[in-house]
């Protein structure tokens, strides 16, 4: 016997399908029966649709009942007792059953508005709606908190004892880890039920806009969850390796994530051998390593990946890692190598256009080894800018003036200010050699440059003879361009 909300075929159903078959009525009849029908049709799509909408109200109702219950034995039954009794004292179980109760008073105020008025579901989702964001709370600790109980039941025998015998109660009759995740899941339960209650609500309800509205900020709700709950995976993923580690080193910072790891063969210098090294990818920094994580690793060398560039060689099984001064032949022993050229050139690419949108770290930063690995970014805290040295192949180029061509006017009177810009780069050299001639220190850095000044004005003097000389010599109405001569300062 099929239930009356959901028969397999209606009875109108198999009434048109006749009439269509068979030629009974007449047209006219025909027509007035197929449109009662259809009006029969209508009114039953409608009850219909009516109650699994009230269906779906009545699981959002039901399905909290029994999450409030789980709330209150998670509080009673178990973390209540432990901090009571003293069997586990750390500070994150007092904030794990605050953050309880106060879901507990959420999901209660829930309940009773479900209760006294489940055809304002809208509303009462709109007024809690801002408060699920509390969960997010809860999710940040969940990892944490299910670590801690976890490494206590395997080193603490009573605390073991206790929950086994909580379990197994039958006011309980569930495991904790199963208690715990509950709260994780219940802003996507809400998402789904509330879909489904919109889902079965006509668009001329009157719900049915506020219930759009009340699923975009559980969306957002459930979204900012699952954004912490993946960070806080990734950051426990960096505080494992991190444990691993030897080197004086900070590998967990906001944003940071780990992209791959595992064990590369370094192709040597001479190209005869090959050394098994260990290499970490982040979406930020390639870090390679000596060693094994089972036993312990040593960072010898941090590379920034806006600064490294990726060639394959022998057909993508061999490939080379360049950055600045640093280069590395690597390949892969388990025949991973493309997976690695393609994560190591992906998150290359994706770190360089964050690079152009965002304002990150300064390019300035380089491969770092040895005693300077302790200067690798571990925060987003800017430190204090050091003026640079200048190296040794940057060095200053001096002003020459033999390329300089000066053009020389039709007017007679703009030869002054021709000579003028003749003698601009003498004056400030002679006004730099002024301020050390009359100084009063004797060094023999001081009485360098006096000799080098007499030698320049000497140069400065034949330079303006030999332009005099040139410019009576030249035939102005066949060129009116003149070369400057002004030998440059020689180092």
């Amino acid at each position: 016997m099929y239930s009356p909300l959901s028969p397999q075929t209606s009875l109108s159903s198999e009434l048109r399908k006749i009439i269509n078959e068979r030629n009974m009525l007449s047209t006219r009849s025909r027509m007035k029966v197929l449109h009662a029908l259809n009006e029969d049709n209508e009114k039953y799509a409608e009850i219909r649709e009516k109650a699994l909408r009230s269906q779906a109200i009545q699981e959002i109702l039901t399905t909290e009942v029994t999450y409030l219950r789980q709330l209150e034995i998670l509080a009673e039954f178990f973390i209540q007792p432990i901090l009571e009794q003293n069997l586990l004292n750390h500070p994150i179980l007092v904030t794990l059953l605050e953050n309880i109760k106060t879901l507990y008073n959420v999901s209660g105020e829930l309940v009773t508005g479900l209760k006294h008025n489940p055809d304002d579901i809208a509303e009462i989702f709109h007024k809690l709606a801002p408060f699920f964001k509390l969960y997010s709370v809860y999710a940040y600790d969940y990892t944490q908190v299910l670590n801690l109980l976890q490494i206590n039941q395997e080193t603490n025998p009573a605390f073991k004892k206790f929950i086994c015998d909580q379990e197994i109660r039958p006011e309980v009759d569930r495991k904790l880890p199963s208690l715990l995740i509950t709260l994780v899941q219940r802003v996507p339960r809400y998402q789904l039920l509330v879909k489904e209650v919109l889902r079965h609500t006509p668009y001329n309800h009157k719900e049915y806009r506020p219930l759009q509205a009340c699923l975009v900020e559980i969306e957002k709700s459930a979204k900012h969850i699952n954004s912490l709950v993946a960070q806080n995976e990734e950051t426990q993923k960096l505080l494992n390796l991190q444990q691993c580690i030897t080197t004086s080193i900070n590998l967990v910072k906001p944003g940071r994530i780990l992209i791959k790891q595992g064990s590369l063969m370094r192709v040597s210098r001479r190209g005869n051998t090959a050394y098994k090294r260990y290499f970490v990818l982040l979406n930020d920094t390639l870090l390679y390593c000596k060693g094994e994580p089972e036993t312990s690793l040593n960072v010898s060398c941090v590379l920034p990946l806006n600064k490294c560039s990726l060639t394959c060689v022998l057909s993508k099984k061999l490939f080379r890692i360049t950055c600045l001064h640093e280069t590395f032949l690597l390949y892969s022993e388990q025949g991973d190598s493309n997976e690695w050229i393609q994560s190591i050139q992906n998150a290359i690419k994706k770190y360089i256009e964050c690079r152009q949108t965002l304002r990150k770290e300064s390019s300035s930063r380089k491969p770092l080894r040895h005693n300077n690995i302790n200067e690798f970014p571990s925060d987003d805290i800017p430190k204090r800018s050091r003026k640079r040295k200048r190296s040794i192949e940057d060095k200053q180029v001096p002003l020459d003036s033999s390329n300089i061509i000066y053009f020389k006017k039709d007017k007679t009177d703009e030869d002054d200010i021709q000579q003028e810009n003749m003698c601009l780069p003498f004056c400030s050299k002679s006004k730099k050699f002024k301020r050390i001639e009359d100084s009063d220190t004797d060094d023999v850095e001081t009485q360098t440059k006096s000799a080098k000044l007499k030698l320049y004005k000497n140069k400065y003097k034949q330079s303006i003879s030999a332009y005099r000389h040139l410019e009576k010599t030249s035939n102005s109405s066949d060129s009116n361009e003149v070369n400057g001569i002004f030998p440059g300062k020689k180092n």
